[in-house]
């Protein structure tokens, strides 16, 4: 109940409780026609922390915040983490008044902590976006929505602020962009703008090719020699849903590939947080596999290590859908969580990638060798596949040989290329006795 409950990182509730706790929340009001408020906070530039000094410690500042905005919660209220930096609080019948005090108390608190990265001392602040309901929202989703676009509202103050929800102010420039980015995506599905890019995965020790990743990318309406990196969309498109289109879009056009190309090996796909909740999605991708007569082993799906561990109970639920569809499943960006081997028990998957953070300064990082050769050690112990990915240089490959990993990836190897993928002269490709692809 803990482990499906609480986020892995802080453990505070995650995104599948603090769901079910405002679904009842918002239910009690309407009965007893009171109010309920939702603060909705991130933090100002975090991105930054996380690029400069690593995502260690930009995991220690998510600790550090949950500990200081935790002690200003009471115990009928409820303080989550959505995912990321995202946090959110909520409050039932809570006065104007009140919920003013406690969104300074909020931002105040966390402005107030000092951070201490590499002999480096940092304030961070925070943008808070508050909504009520019913003041502003008729159910749990309108709740949400007013509470994220306040919270852009505060950022537009010029953050370290809070705001309550006016509406206003909600056809500002953010909300524009993001309609416009909402349209470039359903453009490019509609038009054949979504292109395909494959990159290696290899053997360590033989440097054999085993399998490929699909990687997305997507082209500019008006200059189609522009490509678009996901980064710049696909965070708008899980924010509005249209992930959902674009993971499906991704999984029939690789399985048609696989169907298409039979000499290419297996394809790995990677799906979004959001499609945890889809639970029509498995029988879609068995669906897709029969129809066009691909074996299911020559499809690895991957998981995002915090997308399935933010709803343990749902993970576990699509990762056994999955494997009862016959394909792989691979559980990414493994060891960004401080509770990952505790995880790996409970998630029944088949192969584990471990995260770059780890990998890129592998030679030159004792600590980074340390935490890969544990990784390694209860991996193997669990019989699960280990893939290491960003691996840009010998000396990392060889390291990597020698700790046990079984696959390795990254521009050392080959980078991706475009759609379809060509075998390079000399490699050799065959099926591996690994567990996804038996």
């Amino acid at each position: 109940m803990y482990l499906a409950e609480r986020d892995a990182l802080t453990g505070l509730y995650n995104r599948h409780r603090f769901n079910e706790e405002m679904g009842r929340m918002v239910a009690e009001a309407q009965r007893g026609s009171t109010r309920v408020a939702l603060l909705f906070f991130d933090l100002d530039e975090f991105k930054y922390i996380n690029d400069t000094f690593g995502h260690r410690a930009g995991d220690a500042t998510l600790i550090r915040v949950a500990g200081e905005v935790g002690g200003q919660v009471r115990r009928n209220e409820i303080f989550a983490r959505l995912g990321g930096d995202e946090f959110a609080i909520l409050v039932p019948d809570i006065s104007e008044e009140m919920l003013k005090i406690l969104a300074e108390r909020i931002t105040r608190s966390i402005a107030q902590v000092r951070f201490q990265f590499e002999g480096q001392s940092l304030r961070l602040t925070c943008s808070c976006g508050i909504a009520v309901y019913p003041d502003h929202a008729r159910n749990t989703e309108d709740l949400v929505a007013r509470a994220d676009a306040a919270m852009y509202q505060a950022k537009e103050a010029g953050k370290n602020a809070w705001r309550i929800y006016r509406a206003d102010l909600d056809d500002s420039q953010r909300m524009v962009m993001q309609l416009s980015w909402n349209d470039r995506i359903l453009q490019a599905l509609e038009n054949d703008l979504m292109d395909l890019h494959f990159q290696g995965i290899y053997t360590a020790k033989e440097r054999t090719l085993v399998h490929f990743e699909v990687l997305l990318r997507m082209r500019d309406k008006d200059d189609r020699t522009l490509t678009i990196m996901p980064g710049d969309f696909i965070p708008v498109a899980e924010k509005s849903g249209k992930i959902l289109e674009i993971d499906r879009w991704v999984l029939s056009r690789s399985i048609k590939m696989l169907a298409d190309v039979s000499a290419i090996p297996a394809l790995a796909v990677n799906i979004s947080g959001r499609s945890l909740d889809d639970p029509t999605l498995p029988q879609f991708i068995a669906d897709e596999l029969r129809r066009l007569g691909v074996p299911a082993k020559r499809l690895l799906v991957e998981l995002t290590e915090t997308s399935a561990v933010s709803d343990l109970h749902d993970a576990r639920r699509f990762i056994e859908a999955l494997q009862h569809t016959g394909c792989g499943v691979c559980l990414d960006d493994f060891g960004t969580g401080f509770s990952s081997f505790a995880y790996l028990k409970h998630l029944h998957v088949d192969a584990i990638k471990i995260d770059g953070l780890f990998i890129r300064n592998l030679a030159r990082d004792p600590d980074n060798q340390l935490f890969v050769k544990a990784m390694v050690s209860v991996a193997r112990g669990m019989h699960k596949t280990i893939i290491a990915e960003c691996v840009e240089d010998e000396e990392t490959l060889l390291m990597l040989a020698a700790f046990g990993v079984d696959c390795v990836q990254g521009y050392h190897l080959e980078k991706p290329v475009a759609n379809p993928p060509l075998i390079p002269t000399g490699i050799n490709v065959r099926t591996l006795d690994l567990p996804f692809l038996q």
